[in-house]
Protein backbone atom coordinates (compact mmCIF):
# COMPACT_ATOMS: atom_id res chain seq x y z
CA UNK A 1 0.00 0.00 0.00
CA UNK A 2 1.28 3.47 -0.92
CA UNK A 3 -0.22 6.82 0.01
CA UNK A 4 -0.22 9.83 -2.29
CA UNK A 5 -1.27 13.17 -0.77
CA UNK A 6 -1.50 16.50 -2.56
CA UNK A 7 -2.71 19.80 -1.13
CA UNK A 8 -3.45 23.11 -2.74
CA UNK A 9 -4.78 26.44 -1.56
CA UNK A 10 -7.69 27.79 -3.55
CA UNK A 11 -8.75 31.47 -3.63
CA UNK A 12 -12.39 30.85 -2.78
CA UNK A 13 -14.49 29.69 0.15
CA UNK A 14 -14.50 26.11 1.39
CA UNK A 15 -18.30 26.14 0.95
CA UNK A 16 -18.02 26.83 -2.79
CA UNK A 17 -15.41 24.09 -3.19
CA UNK A 18 -17.52 21.66 -1.13
CA UNK A 19 -20.52 22.15 -3.40
CA UNK A 20 -18.27 21.62 -6.43
CA UNK A 21 -16.77 18.46 -4.91
CA UNK A 22 -20.23 16.89 -4.81
CA UNK A 23 -20.92 17.53 -8.50
CA UNK A 24 -20.04 14.85 -11.07
CA UNK A 25 -19.46 17.68 -13.57
CA UNK A 26 -16.53 18.85 -11.42
CA UNK A 27 -14.95 15.39 -11.56
CA UNK A 28 -15.31 15.36 -15.34
CA UNK A 29 -13.83 18.88 -15.56
CA UNK A 30 -10.76 18.29 -13.39
CA UNK A 31 -9.98 15.03 -15.25
CA UNK A 32 -10.70 16.33 -18.75
CA UNK A 33 -7.80 15.62 -21.06
CA UNK A 34 -6.54 12.61 -19.10
CA UNK A 35 -9.56 10.37 -18.89
CA UNK A 36 -13.29 10.36 -18.95
CA UNK A 37 -16.21 8.32 -17.77
CA UNK A 38 -18.98 8.75 -20.37
CA UNK A 39 -21.52 7.22 -17.97
CA UNK A 40 -21.27 10.39 -15.84
CA UNK A 41 -21.92 12.78 -18.72
CA UNK A 42 -25.07 14.73 -18.01
CA UNK A 43 -25.46 13.55 -14.43
CA UNK A 44 -26.57 16.43 -12.19
CA UNK A 45 -27.33 14.57 -8.96
CA UNK A 46 -24.68 15.15 -6.28
CA UNK A 47 -22.60 12.30 -4.89
CA UNK A 48 -24.42 10.43 -2.16
CA UNK A 49 -23.05 8.32 0.64
CA UNK A 50 -23.71 4.64 -0.01
CA UNK A 51 -23.98 4.80 -3.79
CA UNK A 52 -21.74 2.72 -6.02
CA UNK A 53 -21.25 2.04 -9.68
CA UNK A 54 -19.02 0.49 -12.29
CA UNK A 55 -18.22 2.08 -15.65
CA UNK A 56 -15.61 2.16 -18.35
CA UNK A 57 -12.76 4.60 -17.78
CA UNK A 58 -11.51 6.00 -21.09
CA UNK A 59 -7.85 7.06 -21.34
CA UNK A 60 -7.53 10.41 -23.13
CA UNK A 61 -11.26 10.08 -23.95
CA UNK A 62 -10.55 7.68 -26.82
CA UNK A 63 -9.15 4.39 -25.47
CA UNK A 64 -11.22 2.17 -23.18
CA UNK A 65 -8.76 1.54 -20.33
CA UNK A 66 -10.67 -0.64 -17.87
CA UNK A 67 -13.88 -0.96 -15.91
CA UNK A 68 -13.61 1.12 -12.76
CA UNK A 69 -15.77 0.61 -9.67
CA UNK A 70 -16.39 3.33 -7.11
CA UNK A 71 -18.19 3.10 -3.78
CA UNK A 72 -18.95 6.34 -1.95
CA UNK A 73 -18.27 5.49 1.68
CA UNK A 74 -18.71 8.89 3.30
CA UNK A 75 -20.04 12.33 2.44
CA UNK A 76 -19.49 14.46 5.54
CA UNK A 77 -20.36 18.12 5.03
CA UNK A 78 -19.39 19.30 8.56
CA UNK A 79 -15.81 18.07 8.04
CA UNK A 80 -15.70 18.76 4.29
CA UNK A 81 -14.76 15.16 3.57
CA UNK A 82 -15.69 12.61 0.91
CA UNK A 83 -14.24 9.10 1.09
CA UNK A 84 -14.44 6.49 -1.65
CA UNK A 85 -13.24 2.94 -2.19
CA UNK A 86 -12.38 2.21 -5.80
CA UNK A 87 -10.90 -0.62 -7.82
CA UNK A 88 -10.49 -1.92 -11.33
CA UNK A 89 -7.79 -2.80 -13.84
CA UNK A 90 -4.46 -2.99 -11.98
CA UNK A 91 -6.03 -1.40 -8.92
CA UNK A 92 -6.84 -3.83 -6.14
CA UNK A 93 -7.70 -0.86 -3.96
CA UNK A 94 -7.76 2.90 -4.49
CA UNK A 95 -9.08 4.54 -1.33
CA UNK A 96 -9.57 8.23 -2.03
CA UNK A 97 -10.25 10.94 0.53
CA UNK A 98 -11.17 14.40 -0.75
CA UNK A 99 -11.11 17.13 1.88
CA UNK A 100 -11.65 20.87 1.96
CA UNK A 101 -11.07 23.15 4.93
CA UNK A 102 -11.43 26.91 5.28
CA UNK A 103 -8.33 29.04 5.80
CA UNK A 104 -10.10 32.41 5.63
CA UNK A 105 -13.52 33.53 4.39
CA UNK A 106 -12.15 33.57 0.84
CA UNK A 107 -9.45 30.88 0.81
CA UNK A 108 -9.40 27.18 1.53
CA UNK A 109 -7.13 24.17 1.41
CA UNK A 110 -8.15 21.27 -0.80
CA UNK A 111 -6.49 17.88 -0.21
CA UNK A 112 -6.56 14.58 -2.08
CA UNK A 113 -5.25 11.52 -0.23
CA UNK A 114 -5.12 8.23 -2.10
CA UNK A 115 -4.14 4.89 -0.55
CA UNK A 116 -3.13 2.64 -3.44
CA UNK A 117 -2.74 -1.13 -3.67
CA UNK A 118 -1.90 -2.37 -7.14
CA UNK A 119 0.14 -5.38 -6.07
CA UNK A 120 3.66 -5.38 -7.52
CA UNK A 121 2.74 -2.38 -9.72
CA UNK A 122 1.96 -0.19 -6.68
CA UNK A 123 5.15 1.96 -6.86
CA UNK A 124 4.55 2.71 -10.56
CA UNK A 125 0.84 3.38 -10.02
CA UNK A 126 1.72 5.78 -7.17
CA UNK A 127 4.01 7.74 -9.51
CA UNK A 128 1.28 7.92 -12.15
CA UNK A 129 -1.29 8.91 -9.50
CA UNK A 130 0.95 11.77 -8.35
CA UNK A 131 1.04 13.10 -11.92
CA UNK A 132 -2.71 12.70 -12.34
CA UNK A 133 -3.45 14.57 -9.13
CA UNK A 134 -1.00 17.38 -9.89
CA UNK A 135 -2.89 17.82 -13.15
CA UNK A 136 -6.23 17.69 -11.31
CA UNK A 137 -5.08 20.36 -8.87
CA UNK A 138 -4.10 22.67 -11.76
CA UNK A 139 -7.59 22.07 -13.18
CA UNK A 140 -9.11 22.89 -9.77
CA UNK A 141 -7.34 26.28 -9.90
CA UNK A 142 -8.69 26.87 -13.41
CA UNK A 143 -12.20 25.93 -12.28
CA UNK A 144 -12.02 28.28 -9.30
CA UNK A 145 -10.74 31.20 -11.40
CA UNK A 146 -13.41 30.66 -14.05
CA UNK A 147 -16.43 29.86 -11.89
CA UNK A 148 -15.92 29.85 -8.11
CA UNK A 149 -14.31 33.15 -7.12
CA UNK A 150 -15.92 34.86 -4.13
CA UNK A 151 -17.33 37.66 -6.32
CA UNK A 152 -18.32 35.40 -9.20
CA UNK A 153 -16.37 34.35 -12.30
CA UNK A 154 -13.18 36.19 -13.22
Amino acid sequence: MRTVRLRTELPTSADRVWRAMLAPATFLYVCRGLFGIPMLAGRVDPLREGESGTAWLWAFHILPAYRHTIEVLEVDEPTGTIRTHEHGGLLKSWNHTLHVEPLTDHTCRYTDTIDIDAGPATPLVAIVATGIFRYRHRRWHRLVHRHLLPDGPA
